[in-house]
């Protein structure tokens, strides 16, 4: 099976007068055609800059190197033209705040129809107008038919995230980048967006790239799971195996820093990752988390930077204590 979209050694320097800073390094991963993929970590840890560097929407100081094909077609290199042309048609991103990716000036309708018109010119404004009342309810927008001309500010927060994922998919993309869309949401809209993008890839077979910082949303949706920490991949593991069977002690305290309901003590206090993560212009030598880490291996953590190990079928981390044990703990 060919996948939707593969990286390889995707790395991301921002240019400064003070100097160069690696913000990402060495990413690589692959999405399946209809496969889910989340990728979770704290903020700063590269996620959204990865997707931002596959989009083709990085600032001019930037220099990315390594490569993103998508569908076979390489994108790093390629023209403005090109990459506007896959953008919004076959390649699309849903922002995690809605309210600033919506035009307030004009009507719902009109930037879903938009949407679809600058791909498909054919159609009349009357079959853009059906086609985003169709989008709308698809997603879940009560009386559509009404609410196609209301502005984004007469939306509510969980409706606005809702018209701009209808947006997103008008055209039926290849493959969704789904960027924290459940950010600043409650947990009862927090569903009804996941729920909305399950229906959508069921309805479209569209893949799914899940960025979050939440593990909880990864389980209910994802197939895999990339987790990142200071600009590089960590650990990648199918979503049971990173549940059950995990590798990396940062994966590890992310885990353990979620509310359980099975918890046997449940007066202790959520445990928390001690320190904070290093800026990428001052990461410190070897494993970038090595600072915080419980199980660091003092000589090596400290000095070599980690390859990626295999811990299990389909199962890697990137870290000197997984060589040293063997495998998952």
């Amino acid at each position: 099976m060919n996948p939707v979209l593969e990286v390889e050694d995707l790395c991301v320097t921002f240019r400064y007068r003070e100097g160069d800073v690696a913000a990402l390094r060495n990413v690589s991963f692959r999405i399946d055609p209809s496969e889910s993929l989340g990728v979770v970590g704290e903020s700063g840890s590269g996620k959204s800059l990865a997707c931002s560097a596959i989009m083709g929407l990085l600032p001019a100081n930037a220099t990315v190197t390594g490569s993103v094909r998508f569908l076979g077609q390489e994108l790093l290199g390629a023209s403005e033209s090109t990459l506007r042309d896959l953008r919004g048609r076959r390649l699309a991103i849903i922002s995690q705040d809605a309210l600033t990716a919506l035009n307030p000036v004009h009507t719902v309708g009109k930037q879903i129809s938009e949407a679809i018109h600058v791909h498909d010119s054919s159609r009349s404004r009357a079959e853009l107008r059906d086609r985003a009342i169709e989008l709308l309810d698809l997603v879940g927008i009560p009386q559509a038919s009404a609410r196609v001309d209301n502005y984004p500010h007469e939306f509510s927060g969980g409706m606005r995230q809702r018209a701009l994922i209808a947006m997103s998919v008008a055209n039926e993309p290849d493959l969704i980048i789904a960027d924290e869309p459940t950010t600043a949401l409650d947990v009862t809209v927090q569903a009804q967006v996941l729920d909305v993008l399950k229906r959508i890839q069921d309805r479209t077979d569209s893949a799914l790239m899940l960025i979050t910082h939440d593990l909880g949303v990864v389980a209910g949706v994802a197939d895999r799971v990339l987790v990142m920490y200071s600009g590089s991949v960590v650990e990648e593991a199918s979503v049971d195996d990173l549940f059950y069977e995990t590798s990396h002690p940062y994966t590890r305290g992310l885990l353990a820093s979620l509310p359980r309901l099975d918890a046997r003590d449940r007066s202790q206090p959520l445990y928390r990752i001690p320190g904070f993560q290093p800026s990428p212009a001052d990461r410190p030598a070897g494993c970038a988390f090595h600072p915080r880490c419980d199980v660091v291996v003092a000589g090596l953590c400290d000095v070599e930077l980690p390859l990626s190990i295999v811990a299990g079928p389909g199962h890697t981390a990137r870290c000197h204590r997984v060589a040293i044990d063997g495998g998952a703990s």
